[in-house]
């Protein structure tokens, strides 16, 4: 499934939020003096506070995405909450990594948010997790196809900017990183010869 398929759980959620939402704003305007106090603010001002609170709830409602990269349309300042919890220190966790291994065939681990920081991390790293889904479909499926043609757009760009810091990489791995803290396995779902990269 697509990130971005909009499915009817996810409008059930956008409307039980909408509901939930509607019901805190209504209490605070019915059940306290809040709504006396906005009285203070003028006619103007309230209309721009309601245009406002409602713009925002629309957001909240449509703007599931984010995240993704690249975004077809961005409501910041407007952006709807983002939700993070800490993982348990039994948990396993599935993430990726990017690693390179050197000419003196070391290997290092490659921060590609730092290297892509113009991007951010929270869409950037959504998008290497979709793509890290797509690379555990089977091989020859439409997904896989269009998960190795985009890593090796970032393999190509992340060698560039690996070789303007002066590192010299003589292979470039995209890895599925699972465990928990302190056990961690990264087995490699595709590499790349620099050499090839750089023609």
């Amino acid at each position: 499934m697509e990130s971005t398929a909009v499915t009817p759980e996810l409008v059930i959620r956008a409307g039980l939020e909408c509901l939930f939402l509607l019901a805190v704003f209504a209490g605070l305007l019915f059940f306290t003096d809040f709504r006396k106090r906005l009285f203070g603010l003028g006619a103007a001002a309230l209309v721009v506070l309601y245009v406002f609170v409602g713009a925002w709830f629309v957001v909240q409602m449509v703007d599931r995405w984010q995240y993704d990269y690249p975004q077809k349309t961005s409501y910041i300042p407007l952006t709807r909450f983002a939700m993070y919890q800490a993982q348990l220190r039994d948990s396993v966790e599935e993430t990726y990594a990017w690693q390179a291994t050197l000419s003196d065939g070391t290997q290092r681990e490659v921060n590609i948010a730092k290297e892509f920081d113009a991007i951010g991390l929270p869409p950037l790293s959504t998008r290497m997790r979709v793509l890290l889904n797509w690379m555990e479909e089977p091989a020859g499926s439409e997904n896989h196809q269009r998960a190795e043609e985009e890593l090796t757009l970032y393999a190509t760009g992340l060698l560039r900017a690996l070789e303007e810091d002066g590192v010299d990489a003589s292979e470039l791995g995209f890895y599925r990183v699972t465990g928990s803290p302190g056990d961690v396995t990264a087995d490699p779902l595709i590499t790349w010869d620099t050499a090839e990269l750089s023609r």
